[in-house]
């Protein structure tokens, strides 16, 4: 389905607002912890955009990101800011005359707002499961020269999405021996958490091209702005879907800090008005969060 862009700023505006009202009824407890998380790692990206060709692209990648986060056992709220800038190339079948290649720069810039609840039950002393929302927004940028006309791939993925929350309790509560007839090292006792998160697209909005990005709008003079002449030939659409899983290990450290490894998997198919985009991530990252007593 599409829709114009008049629409679509309405519908987020309300999507926001209700957000953020939510989030600032919900009342802090007595265990709120405040973090600001900074990660880093390494992403694999693959996509493949039919507006200019069917072949799949693949390559490596960087993941940086910086997130706000309120954590208490009975509500949970973050906001979270990231950039993947990546490396691909075109998985083209082998010739026996000239092989062909084409390559292409991958960026990716994420905002993401998410709030959630516990649902008590179901929740017990190890484990803690929680529902509610995550908003996110997606800019991709895909200059690739061998395109030619087509070079400069831009896309917007918006999706409003169900989350749900399982953090599991695998603290080592005693101290423990290791025997290793060497040496007997002590494991002291430590806070850990196994955390896994489902995000699953509810409202799926993606800003794509018409048929193929080679056609352009017209020009008028002095008045053409560059970006809206770029734009001219793109339509917001409601259709495809997104998934975002997160396998995440957590492990506290006595001053409140932590630090967790990760791994995130992110996909998402937008058919768009008449040529599909797809694309998924795969990002290993390590995350350290420093515990901040202000909010």
């Amino acid at each position: 389905m599409t829709i114009s862009s008049k629409h679509f700023y309405c519908l987020l505006a309300i999507t926001t607002a209700t957000l953020w009202f939510v989030s600032v009824q919900a009342q802090s407890t007595s265990d709120t912890q405040h973090y600001r998380l900074f990660s880093m790692g390494g992403n694999r990206p693959g996509y493949r955009d039919f507006a200019t060709s069917p072949l799949f692209y693949n390559g490596t990648g960087i993941s940086l990101s910086t997130t706000w986060l309120k954590r208490s056992n009975e509500r949970e709220r973050s906001i979270d800011l990231s950039l993947r800038p990546g490396w691909v190339s075109a998985q083209i079948p082998e010739s026996d005359f000239r092989q062909p290649s084409s390559s292409a720069f991958f960026l990716q810039m994420s905002f993401r707002y998410q709030q959630l609840r516990k649902l008590k039950s179901v929740s017990n002393e190890k484990q803690n499961i929680k529902i509610g929302g995550t908003f996110i927004s997606t800019q991709n940028f895909r200059p690739n020269p061998n395109l030619q006309n087509n070079s400069l791939g831009l896309e917007n993925l918006t999706n409003l999405m169900v989350s749900g929350q399982i953090i599991r309790d695998v603290s080592r509560t005693k101290e423990r021996t290791l025997n290793l007839f060497i040496c007997k090292p002590k494991l002291k006792p430590v806070k850990r958490d196994l955390r896994f998160q489902l995000n699953a697209g509810l409202l799926n909005f993606n800003y794509r091209p018409g048929y193929a990005y080679s056609r352009a709008g017209e020009i008028n003079g002095v008045k053409t702005n560059p970006l809206s002449w770029q734009l001219s030939n793109y339509n917001w659409s409601m259709n495809g879907w997104r998934f975002i899983t997160e396998l995440e290990w957590i492990t506290y450290q006595p001053n409140g800090n932590a630090r967790s490894w990760a791994y995130v998997w992110d996909a998402a198919h937008a058919p768009g008005k008449f040529e599909a985009f797809q694309v998924a991530n795969h990002n290993i990252r390590f995350t350290y969060y420093f515990n901040s007593k202000k909010r």
